[in-house]
């Protein structure tokens, strides 16, 4: 008699813990549906991780170019530039701030192009790393500032060619447009005016590294920034340090 209702106790326990677990499967089945039906859109995205950019900085003036030189990633900073141009209420410099390892030459000339083309006056300001095409956009700047701990990189372009002979003549063609515009861009932001000296102290063989203090002396940076003046410099900071922990230590040896 004793073993009959155990028995369906513990049957009763197993089929409500299969329900339970039949259960849990179906939710969780519905929710995962939920999540691959539900759009996945650049708002929603910048609206959980925060990327989402604001305009305040852009609408004075302010872009920043701080990836790899392409079509896309100037895109945004193109469309900003044409837009204070063609407001007649902007009549305040556009700053342009650029930390970036440089990328492809055909969007990097077609910013600077549009740079020249506007009505404003142009500041770049180098912080970080300026590195090939970067290294261009920055020159062109009508005002050139460089950070104290920025640092810039300039190298010989390079280009692949494949094809048949006809390709790789008309490829030749366009390698040599290319050093022509570098060389030109060159003399015309620099302290140098020919060929052979932009090649001697600038243009080099391999890459070519230079300090804010080497730029400003090949006459490639006009300005580098240095910092406000601190409220305590360092110096005094360690001295005010050394004579805390010297009264404390006075103070240790009295009390015993």
């Amino acid at each position: 008699m004793i073993k009959t209702p155990r028995f369906r106790v513990r049957a009763k326990g197993s089929s409500i813990k299969n329900l339970l677990k039949k259960y849990a499967m179906k939710a969780d089945e519905e929710e995962v549906e939920e999540v691959e039906e539900s759009p996945v859109t650049p708002e929603s995205l910048a609206h959980v991780f925060g990327t989402k950019e604001a305009p305040e900085l852009e609408n004075r003036g302010i872009i920043f170019i701080s990836s790899e030189i392409s079509k896309e990633t100037l895109e945004r900073a193109s469309k900003k530039l044409l837009s204070l141009h063609f407001d007649p209420t902007f009549t305040d410099p556009i700053q342009i701030i650029l930390n970036s390892p440089g990328g492809y030459t055909d969007a990097g000339w077609a910013f600077i192009d549009l740079m020249h083309m506007l009505k404003n006056e142009v500041r770049t300001i180098a912080m970080g790393e300026i590195c090939s095409m970067a290294f261009m956009i920055f020159v062109a700047g009508d005002i050139r500032i460089m950070s104290p701990n920025s640092c810039a990189m300039i190298h010989q372009f390079a280009w692949a060619t494949a094809g048949s002979y006809s390709d790789l003549v008309a490829n030749r063609k366009a390698e040599d447009m290319e050093h022509n515009r570098e060389i030109t861009h060159l003399i015309a932001n620099s302290k140098y005016s020919t060929e052979k000296d932009v090649r001697k102290h600038i243009l080099l063989d391999k890459d070519h590294w230079l300090t804010p203090a080497e730029m400003k002396n090949h006459g490639l940076c006009d300005e580098v920034y240095t910092p406000r003046p601190r409220r305590k410099p360092l110096a005094k900071r360690k001295s005010l340090r050394k004579k805390a922990t010297g009264r404390k230590l006075t103070r240790k040896k009295k009390k015993k």
